[in-house]
């Protein structure tokens, strides 16, 4: 069996390092991936996808990732079950174990996407 994500995408907020419990490092990252197929305009809309980056890799990325940076992550779903106002809510967390920087092309076009949507 496997559990595991593999994206590849555009950085579109600039980045947070943030100490949690222990001294435990976390970033969150929203990146922008771009769908295979175009939609009826003839553009091809992004999903924007929330990964969360701990420890080592939280630190590295917070050093050299920013926004509009395009990257691949490869990591874990992380199911989770959130217990409160009487209701029982489940979600998946995206935990990267792995970053890999790929450039900066047509960051531009993704990013608008982005700032369109707010």
């Amino acid at each position: 069996m496997y559990n595991y994500f593999m994206l590849i995408g555009f950085v579109v907020n600039d980045l947070d390092l943030r100490e949690v419990g222990d001294g435990k490092k976390v970033v969150n990252i929203r990146l922008a991936v771009r769908r295979e197929f175009q939609n009826p305009d003839g553009q091809y809309d992004a999903d924007f996808i929330n990964v969360v980056l701990w420890d080592f890799l939280a630190d590295h990325a917070y050093k050299h990732v920013k926004k509009g940076s395009r990257i691949a992550l490869k990591g874990r779903i992380h199911p989770r079950k959130d217990e409160s106002n009487d209701r029982v809510v489940y979600t998946n967390d995206l935990y990267a174990d792995r970053l890999i920087f790929l450039g900066e092309n047509e960051a531009k076009d993704i990013l608008e996407l982005e700032e369109a949507k707010d």
